[in-house]
Formats: structure tokens, sequence, C-alpha cells
């Protein structure tokens, strides 16, 4: 860590020095500019903000458009307001200045620049499919994940939290779909065109977020972007336009969806029933049942509520940011600190010793740099530096947080007194897990995460070999380190309801926790090539060629390496016809040599409709693109074995020693070497991917409202699957490219923005259908027509490579439905209450030939977002929802979490006299094969709206603050997950995250927030 703060402070201090050169006072005379704002109408315009171009000099118009403001008499002046174009007159001599200001249309959205691999272009110049948002109006909540903000707000983008431990929710991302059954099909996460995790940046840092769809903007990356690609870019200073923003904000978490915990009546109830269903006797007599009812007895008859004597219904969480920006037309800057802290829900966590409550903090510093060295040659540097400290109970065996939550989730409420008559730890001979021992004396383990995240890279012109060329040369190095430390401990336990009473565990004193660094992985790249840019007459030409090289070092795992040749043409003709082409020669040594490079090429065609004189603008259509693009993508994806583990190099066969044949007259075996099963196959190559957009931009109502859409076809061949080959080889091939793939769909987004009598009005909108098709792929001999799973769609609803399911026809009611039934061959118990399944091949009998493909899918069929921002004079509104649809999710685990499978859904279950309302099968506690069987009784609809983001402020007025020397003094409240619309809320789950509070998974959590932003 010493050594990344120390670049830090370099970077500190040349940052503070060019600050220094960029705002050197001026010591021209000083003189007032006054004047009057109106718009194209001669109206009088209010709150325009009036700024000295070069300076931190500010002032506002008032409400009949005048304005005064002190400046050099050789300054400029800039004139802006939300809705209307940026003005900008130069001072001069004049002292009085009419300003007239030009409402904002359409043509400037379409003129934007839009960020891709290694360049930008304006909307119009592009023909790729891409979904580009400047992080500007991004709600600023202090949530651990940044990549959580982008949900709902790109078409294409599915965006799903998978967990909701504090610095470690999962977010996993889809581009348009699943297209592959092969794992490894997440895009990839680029910062600054650099292969990074984005998740844990400061929002302050993120200027913009490009997503890329189609072949032609994917197959820069060659090889890495099959499965599309999340281009992050970081702010840099802009000359001239000076600033220090400073962010505070502080708020609570609070939990939602916890499983409903029983007391310990209704769980010795349950469990009587569960053992009487069964033809047992109850293991609770009245006497039993009655104290555990009146609570006479808390140490015989212990009734224990964990989640509430352990678990906080809210956890504090906080976050501090300073940035800084601007520079001169030579030295442009941005620096960003921040620190970031969120707390843990466990009570009872403070020791004289340590607090093992879960904590997460996390410290983030950037760094960028623009330097102009001479006319032809420029050079940027940037870079980043995180640290990350994680506090975790280590609740015994090492499970940290999983396992303090699974003692609170599954033990029962009367398995044992938390604590004794004499004070001293619950337990029993099977339950000798104490969650306050597990919190108070079993320790703490801390983790330190050091990232150092650095970029230099230099451009020279080559005009005087030819006007418009120049050489680029790109290096990054990423290091990543990390230290763990802490206390272990140990403590006993005692079951003093026996007599004698008896200790279980061995206690253990307080120790210091072995300390060490752990694996220390470094990344580098290289990019290095040439650039053309250069417009002749009607002719606009841009053109990059670039060679790469990569590389990924750890010392417990053999180097990735990854090189790569591209180039990208995109010729402009008048600025209505376009036409591009990049081709990607890419390789990676995960392949048998002789076939380890593709060539990956892709063309796009443009036209601006509305250019053409039989389609001139009106005020109904105001402009028109058509686009198409066509290409082959390639997907290296890693390879698994059986097991899950992952397979470097799957091309060589792997040998390893160990005990041979027996020779000689001792009977003694020797040492040999022999070869691992799966053996490797030298055929192994990467999956291809032939891909068709055709899109469409228009731009309607005079242009404020725009519509992007996209159609899309894909398929991928040659993904990897198991290779069936006979036994009699004795061998198996760790894989084998057989799988085929067909996915298809659309995405389009929507923007409508306008100016209604002084009300900004913005309103977004998205929307993606994306279907697939499993059409090759190796199967077991044998396999039932009616099993196979070609033909259906590629997702799993558990995860687990499951698609088939038996068919359930309700629930059996008596012994003589079950008697006058198929024959029930799934379980040696069948019993009034069970699940009853259709005989789907008749053959009346009940078995694994019963089950039948389905295209049921944890991967939603189409996902959407929508959200507005809305402001009115000090007054500003923004949200943004995200819904997903044709999404399924199997209940039949969270039905049965909880102690021996019981919780509060348990009291659904059936009995006789619930039989005609019950939801759920009878409480079993063994020999439940029946009703634990994969089938569709326990399939649910997954679907959900959920207001992801909302934020309300109030900004000062401008007279104020330019009073105080700010340019602008916000206020605001804000909110994530605050609502979610599903079918599930009957159930008391999040449809997103539906084993949140339940088994060892953290609990679903609800961020509110409060802050102020000002700038200077």
């Amino acid at each position: 860590m010493t050594k990344y703060i120390k670049c830090f402070g370099m970077f500190m201090s040349l940052s503070v020095s060019f600050t220094g050169l960029a705002l050197q006072a001026q010591t021209l005379n000083i003189k007032t500019f006054s004047g009057k704002i109106t718009d194209e109408k001669g109206a009088a315009i209010d709150g325009v903000e009036v700024t000295v171009i070069g300076s931190r000099v500010r002032a506002g118009s008032d409400k009949n458009g005048g304005f005064a403001i002190k400046g050099m008499s050789e300054d400029s002046l800039s004139f802006s307001k939300a809705g209307y174009k940026e003005l900008r007159v130069a001072g001069k001599d004049r002292a009085d200045i009419s300003v007239v200001l030009a409402k904002s249309n359409g043509a400037d959205y379409f003129n934007e620049l839009v960020d891709i691999p290694f360049a930008k272009r304006t909307r119009r110049e592009l023909n790729y499919a891409v979904s580009a948002l400047k992080t500007d109006d991004f709600p600023k909540i202090p949530v651990s994940n940044l990549s959580s903000m982008l949900a709902g707000r790109f078409s294409g983008l599915l965006v799903q939290q998978t967990g909701n431990q504090p610095g470690t929710e999962n977010i996993a991302f889809q581009v348009r779909g699943k297209s592959s059954y092969a794992q490894g099909s997440a895009p990839k996460l680029l910062v600054d065109g650099v292969e990074r995790d984005f998740s844990d940046m400061d929002i302050n840092e993120v200027e913009s977020i490009t997503v890329l769809k189609d072949a032609a903007a994917l197959n820069w990356y060659g090889l890495l972007g099959g499965n599309g690609v999340i281009l992050v870019n970081t702010r840099h200073g802009k000359a001239r336009q000076d600033f220090i923003n400073f962010d505070i904000q502080g708020g609570f978490q609070k939990v939602e969806n916890l499983v409903g915990p029983l007391n310990s009546y209704n769980f010795a109830t349950l469990y009587n029933q569960g053992l009487t269903n069964a033809g047992q006797a109850p293991a609770y007599n009245q006497a039993a049942l009655d104290a555990y009812q009146n609570q006479s007895n808390p140490y015989l008859f212990p009734d224990n509520n964990y989640i509430d004597r352990f678990l906080n219904k809210t956890a504090p969480v906080q976050r501090y940011a300073v940035s800084l920006g601007g520079g001169s037309d030579k030295i442009r800057y941005f620096t960003n600190v921040s620190y970031y802290d969120q707390n843990g829900l466990f009570k009872n966590t403070q020791t004289d010793d340590y607090n093992s409550n879960f904590n997460y903090k996390r410290y983030n510093f950037r760094v960028n740099l623009d330097y102009d060295v001479t006319k032809t040659l420029s050079f940027s540097l940037l870079a980043g530096v995180r640290s990350e400290r994680r506090t975790d109970p280590i609740g015994g065996g090492g499970g940290g947080t999983a396992a303090v939550l699974s003692s609170l989730f599954t033990l029962p409420p009367n398995a044992f007194p938390i604590l004794n008559q004499d004070g001293t730890y619950g337990g029993t001979s099977v339950y000798q897990t104490n969650p306050l021992g597990q919190l108070q004396n079993s320790g703490v383990y801390k983790a330190i995460t050091n990232v150092l995240l650095a970029s230099i890279s230099a451009k020279q012109r080559l005009d005087f070999v030819t006007p418009g060329l120049s050489a680029n040369i790109f290096f990054s190095y990423d290091g990543y380190g990390n230290y763990t430390h802490g206390f272990t401990q140990n403590y006993s336990v005692v079951n003093q309801t026996l007599t004698p009473s008896q200790t279980f565990r061995t206690p253990a004193v307080l120790a210091y926790q072995f300390a060490g660094f752990g694996t220390s992985t470094k990344n580098n790249e290289v990019w290095a090539g040439f650039d053309y840019d250069r417009t002749i007459g009607d002719h606009k030409i841009n053109a990059s060629a670039r060679a790469q090289q990569a590389t990924s070092a750890a010392v417990d795992r053999i180097d990735y390496n990854e090189r790569l040749f591209v180039g990208r043409v995109d010729y402009g003709f008048k600025n209505r016809y376009f036409l591009g082409f990049t081709g990607s020669y890419s390789g990676s040594e995960n392949y048998a040599p002789g076939r380890r490079f593709g060539f990956f090429p892709a063309g796009t065609i443009g036209w601006v409709v509305s250019d053409e004189d039989f389609l001139k603008p009106t005020n109904a259509l105001s402009y028109l693109k058509l686009r198409a693009s066509y290409g082959r993508s390639g997907n290296i994806g890693p390879t698994y074995d059986s097991n899950g583990n992952l397979v470097r190099l799957p091309y060589r066969a792997l040998f390893t020693r160990g005990a041979g044949p027996i020779l000689g007259s001792s009977f003694s075996s020797t040492t040999t070497a022999y070869e691992v099963s799966p053996t490797g196959n030298p055929l192994t190559t990467w999956e291809k991917i032939d891909r068709l957009n055709i899109g469409a931009d228009i731009s309607f109502l005079n242009n404020s409202l725009y519509l992007t859409a996209d159609y899309f076809n894909e398929t991928r061949t040659d993904i990897l699957s198991s290779a069936n080959l006979p036994g009699i080889l004795g061998v198996a091939v760790s894989a084998v490219n057989s799988g085929k793939v067909n996915s298809k769909g659309f995405d389009m987004s929507v923007l409508y923005q306008k100016n209604l009598n002084g009300v900004n009005l913005s309103l977004n909108g998205n929307f993606t259908y994306a279907a697939n098709k499993l059409l090759e792929q190796s199967l077991p001999s044998g396999t039932l027509s009616y099993q196979s799973p070609l033909g259906y769609n590629i997702g799993n609803v558990n995860g687990a490579g499951n698609k088939r399911y038996y068919i359930s026809d309700g629930l059996f009611q008596s012994q003589e439905e079950i008697n006058a039934s198929p024959k029930q061959s799934l379980s040696g118990l069948v019993v009034p209450g069970d699940i009853r399944y259709k005989d789907v091949n008749g053959d009346n009998i009940i078995d694994s030939r019963d089950a039948v493909s389905t295209n049921y899918t944890d991967v939603p069929k189409a996902y959407y977002g929508f959200g507005f921002n809305i402001s009115y004079k000090l007054f500003d509104i923004s949200t943004q929802f995200q819904g997903v649809y044709g999404r399924t999710i199997d209940i039949r685990s969270l039905v049965y979490s909880g102690p021996n499978n019981l919780n509060a859904l348990s009291l659904d279950s059936w009995t006789p006299a619930t039989a005609s309302t019950a939801r759920f099968p009878r409480i079993a506690l063994t020999d439940n094969g029946n009703n634990n069987a994969s089938s569709d009784f326990w399939l649910r609809s997954g679907d959900f709206i959920k207001l992801r983001t909302v934020e309300l402020g109030l900004t000062l007025p401008q007279r104020l603050t330019y009073k105080l020397h700010m340019q602008k003094a916000r206020f605001f409240i804000g909110g994530y997950n605050l609502l979610s619309f599903s079918k599930l809320k009957d159930l008391n789950m999040d449809p997103e995250t539906p084993f949140a509070g339940r088994g060892n998974n953290y609990p679903y959590l609800k961020t509110y927030t409060l802050g102020v932003n000002v700038k200077f």
C-alpha cells in the first residue's frame, strides 16, 4: 500500500502544480460587463448562468434577463441554461452585451460524441449498435457497487443483482440476452480501454458509459468481445473550466423480505406434524407445547428469536468525495478523492478486544492529466488508486458472515438458551454453534485489498507525412494485492438440561490470526499504431490500425496472454452516406499451436435518409438514419471440467504422478505417471458468432422525441460441450466444440426532451427482447425426444443445467387417489398431501422418463427501463425504473428453508383440515423425494418492476450561491431499490434475489440517503 500512496502523492503534486499553472492570476484591468438575455422571440430569460471563461467568476440573469459580471477587458463570456444552446461571446472592449439564446434541438443530440474503442464519433456518423450515456444525470446514491446504477438505463443491457452483502454485491451483466450455454458468457468490462472491473469506482470518476452490441463495434477486441463490451471512460479536465466539487451523503440501509421465523410453539407443533405425516410418534408432548406457548421456563423450554436478537433492521452508510478539474489549453487535469463506509447488520458484536460486525470501507483516488507538449505531441496520464478494507466475523470454522447468518436462519428456536443461568453459552451435542459465541468469541477477520490502475499514452501528429495522420502508443499497468489479519478465539457450549451437564467445543483464548499477503496479480497491455482522420471536401475518412499485447500474471497460475492486430476504416460522403469496416486478427495461447489465431471481419453501411430531397425534415419527422452491420465475431470462452473447475490449456494432455502396477515378488506398488482424465482436446477452438444488425435512428416532433431501434440475429457455433465418447475408450475428453445456438430479437431506446414554460422535462425508456434456441449439442445416446434440449432456450431455472421438469397435477387428497394413480417411484413414501405427477410416457409409472424438457428459464425474454428528470426553478426530481419479463424462479428450496426445513411458509402446508386451501405439500422431515423432485409445482414468475433510483433535489438560488463564490449548491434526498412490484409479494421474497435473507444469504436492502453537493 505504501508504494501506491507514494505514487498517488506524486500524482497529486503534479496535479497541484498544473493547477497553479492553469489558475495564474491575470493582471489586466477589471471591468464590468452587463446586458440583457432574451430568447429568439425577444422574451427575457432568467436564471441563465453567465461565466467568465477561464475563471470561477459567475453571475446569473434576473427575471428581466439582465446580468452584470466583472472580468478583464480581454475576457470572453459563456451563457448557459438547461434547454438552451450554450453561447460564447468575446467581451473585448464591449460593456453592454445583448444576448439571444436559441433553444436546443435534436440536431445537437445526433452531433453528440460517443466513445468507441480508442476513438469518438458523433451519433450521426456511427453505424454501430451502441447504447451510450453520460453520468452527469446519474443520482448520487451511496451504494458500494457502481454497476448497480446501470440497471434499466441502457437498451440491450441486462443488469441483475445477485447478492446484497456490503462490498460484495454481485452484479451480473448480459448484452442482448444469452446465446451460449457454456460458462463465461458475461460481457467484457473495460475502463479507459483496459479490461478492468469498474464496480468499485466512485461515480465522480466516470464520465461516460458505452455498451457495444454488434459485430462492427465488438470486433475491435477480437476474441474478447464475443459477449459484448461495456466501455467506461473516466473524466478529464477541460480548458478554462475550473471547478472544485464537494459531495457529502449519509443514510441507512433497511432490511426487507426476511424469512419469517417461527416461535418455539409453532416450530414444535409443525415438527410433530411432520413426524405424524410419516407415521411416527410426535417428539413433543402437550406439556412441552404448553411450556413453549406460555414461556414458563426459558431455560428448559427456550423460545429464541435469533433474527430480532442479533440482526438490526437498519445499518448506516456514508460517502464523501471531493473532485477538482480544469486547466489551460496546454495542461488539463481532473482529480477525485472519495471515502465510502458501510456497516453490516449484526447486533451484540462489540467486545473489549474487537467489533465483529461486518464493515466495508473504500478509499478511491483518481488523477487524470492531459498535456500538450508541443503543437503536434500530446501526452496523457490516467491513474487510479483504490484501497478496500473489509471486517468480517470469523463465525466459527472460518465461515464469516455466511456462517453467522446460517445460524440465525436455520437454528431451531428451541435448540438451547443463548445463555444458561450461570452465564455460559447454551448448546447441545447436535447444535454446538451459538450465535452469541460466533459474534463475541470466535474472532474477527480483516482483509485489505489494494489496487493500482495506471495508463499512459502519447499521440504524435504526422501532418508532415500527410495531413490527418498520427502515431499512437498506449501502455497500462494494473496491480492487485491483498493482506489479511485478525484475531481468532473459540468458546465452549454447555447443555445444562442433562444430568450431569455436558460441555462441547474446546475454548481457545484470543490470539492473532495468521497475517500475510495474498496473491498478487499484475496485468499490463500495450497498444501501438496509427490513426488517420481527414476531411477532403465532401469526403471524411477515419481510420485506425493497432497492435496489442496483453499479459496477466499471478504467482499461483499460468500467465494469460493475448495478442491482437486490428484495423478500422469509417468513410462518410456529404455527412449523409457512411461505410465502415472493422477487422481483427486475434489469438490466445489457450489453443494449440497452429490454431491460435483467427480473423474477425465486420462491415457497416449507413444512410441519413432525411437529408434527401424526397424526404426533407418536417415538424413530425425531423431526422431519419438507416444503418446495418454484419460480421463474424469470436469468443474465447473459458473451459471447465465436469466438476466446474477451470481448465487452462485444454488442448494439452496433462499427467500426474501416483501409484502404479504391482511388480516383483514383494507385491509392492510402483510410482508412475499417468494421464489425467479428462484428457486434452487439440482441436478445441473458440466460439464463432455470425451477427446481423439492422437499425434506425429517428427524431420526431421538431427534434424533441428521439428513437433508436435495432433488430439483431446471431448464430453462435462451436460452443463447448461435454464429449459423449464410448466408455470402452477408458478416458474422457475435456470438451468438444459441438454446440449451436440462434439468438434474435430487438432493442430500442426512446428519449423525449422539452422545455415547457420553464419546466425542463426529460423522459427516457428502453426495451429489449431476446429469444434464443438451441440448435445443436452433443447428447447422450438414447435421449428421448421429449427430453432433448434441442429446440428449447438455453436458460436454466436453477442454474444447474437442468431443463427437465415433472408436470404436476395438484396434491393427493386421499390414499384412494394414490392407489388409483400411476405408481409414484420418485420416493419410498407417498401419502396424502404429496404432489401428484402426470404419466407422460403412459407406462403407468412415474419415474425419470416422465420429466420433460421445457422453456422455463431464469434469463428474462424481455427487459426494460424507464424514468424521468424534471426540473423547475430550484427543484428537481429524477427516477429510474427497471423491469424484466419472461423469467422463472424455483421456490422449492425457499419454501423448505429454515430449521429442519420449517419456516413461516410451513403454516400453509397441506393437512386434512386445510386440504382445499393449502399452498404447499405436507410437511415432511425425511423421505421427501417425491415433493423435492424438480417439477413445475414449484415454479413461479420472476418478473418484476423495481424503482431502482429516485432523487429529489433543491438548488440554492444563483444570487445566493454567487455571493458565496459558489457555482452551485444543491441539497437532495434519494433512495435505491425502494419499491418492487412482482407476483411474489405473498411469499415475502424478492424476485431478483429470492434467496436473500434465507439460508446463509445476506438480506435484501433498501437504501435511503440525504446529501449535499457544492461546486466552486
